[in-house]
């Protein structure tokens, strides 16, 4: 670790010393392991023939057939198309609550057709035409949550979505790490397509960075921003990324978005109370819980993250991380650190002792938040790293089970 931090600083006073960017480095900011500006948000704004399309609340994937899709990363995305000539549009937004309801003004005859989680929509615009769509949960004011990390992609990450569906959440914080092996990202986003709920991630160190190599491109453009923030039933939720250490702490897409938070030191319309949620936590809970490691966020930049948080009036962080589920108090900043996605626990004691937080909003309340039983299946622990645990503990008859079931 200190030679990495050594090679870091090394390289920047190359870069500073060159005069090389040193601009873009105070602008943009720099991201460590690998050395590199921090990436750019998701794309939100798709030209199209004859149309143009502009997203809050939803990004830009991959289509197939030429027809647009965006994922949704809050309950009520909206979308404004605007034509620039006489068209027919068709598009499709993914990770949208079945329940929710398509409000939108005259500008053009809608159709819109749902199947699970994505809607299909076609419409008609004239010259200089544009119509506003916006999505609404019929009950905003009362609704559950699940929030829980490092479960990889695989048949972990099915049964955590599984387990918040009977849980009646309404919606899944996950909190990071969804890439522990080969293909785990493309399994996360199959499994994310096929969940009944939506799901929104935190970016994780394992999705930002592997073996050397930066793979965040691949969760910015399939599953969502390092960096984003929505409101729902007077809660505003901020999703900001500790994938990777930044430099300077207050730069880049992070810093820019947490700047212009408002402060609930003042009433504010629409919202009474944050909730923030990332992968790394701000400081290490206590030893009791996690050992001696050290897995938070580097001092310096955990003291602008909490101080700016605090300033804002946010008292609540959901954490992953840490393959453990507890919670302390940070100076002032009530901490969870969910991240038993992958539920070794259960591995280790030989039954289910893994949790997953649950969070609970009513009218005008505080968020109420309790821990539940995760009761993952033992033919869920396909992940090689859960057969990594059986033969460290020595236990081989579990392991060729596991082989079994999994195959």
């Amino acid at each position: 670790m200190k030679r990495s931090r050594r090679r870091f600083l090394i390289t920047l006073g190359v870069l500073a010393g060159a005069g090389v960017s040193v601009g873009a480095l105070y602008r943009k900011g720099l991201r460590y392991p690998p050395l590199q500006f921090d990436p750019e948000p998701v794309v939100t704004q798709a030209e199209l023939p004859g149309y143009r399309i502009s997203a809050v609340g939803a990004f830009i994937q991959p289509g197939d057939n030429g027809v647009p899709r965006y994922r949704a990363f809050e309950p009520q995305p909206r979308l404004l198309i605007e034509a620039n000539q006489s068209t027919v549009f068709t598009l499709q937004l993914g990770n949208l609550h079945p329940a929710a309801v398509l409000d939108t003004n005259a500008g053009a005859r809608l159709t819109e057709q749902t199947q699970g989680l994505t809607r299909e929509l076609s419409g008609r615009l004239e010259v200089g035409g544009r119509t506003r769509l916006q999505w609404r949960m019929p009950s905003p004011n009362a609704y559950r949550f699940t929030a829980i990390g490092d479960s990889g992609g695989g048949t972990e990450l099915q049964w955590a979505l599984q387990r918040s569906v009977q849980l009646n959440a309404g919606f899944v914080i996950h909190l990071g790490d969804l890439n522990y092996g080969q293909d785990d990202l493309k399994k996360a986003v199959q499994a994310l397509e096929a969940a009944s709920i939506p799901v929104y991630v935190a970016i994780g160190n394992h999705d930002f960075h592997q073996d050397g190599r930066s793979v965040h491109q691949f969760f910015t453009t399939y599953i969502g921003p390092r960096n984003g923030t929505f409101e729902l039933g007077g809660v505003r939720f901020l999703n900001f990324d500790t994938a990777a250490d930044a430099f300077p702490s207050e730069m880049g897409a992070r810093g820019r978005l947490i700047r212009r938070l408002p402060s609930l030191r003042e009433p504010q319309p629409g919202f009474r109370e944050y909730v923030a949620f990332t992968h790394r936590p701000l400081t290490n809970p206590p030893a009791s819980t996690a050992g001696e490691i050290e897995h938070a966020v580097g001092r310096r930049e955990a003291g602008w993250l909490r101080d700016q948080l605090l300033q804002r009036g946010a008292q609540t962080l959901l954490a992953g991380h840490i393959h453990i589920s507890t919670e302390f108090e940070d100076r002032g900043l009530k901490t969870f650190i969910s991240g038993q996605g992958l539920a070794h626990a259960d591995l280790i004691v030989g039954r289910p002792v893994a949790r997953i937080l649950v969070g609970e909003v009513g009218p005008g309340a505080p968020v109420r938040y309790s821990w539940s039983d995760l009761k993952m299946p033992f033919e869920a622990h396909c992940s090689p790293r859960g057969w990594t645990v059986l033969e460290s503990l020595g236990k081989h008859e579990d392991k060729a089970r596991l082989g079994q079931v999994c195959g």
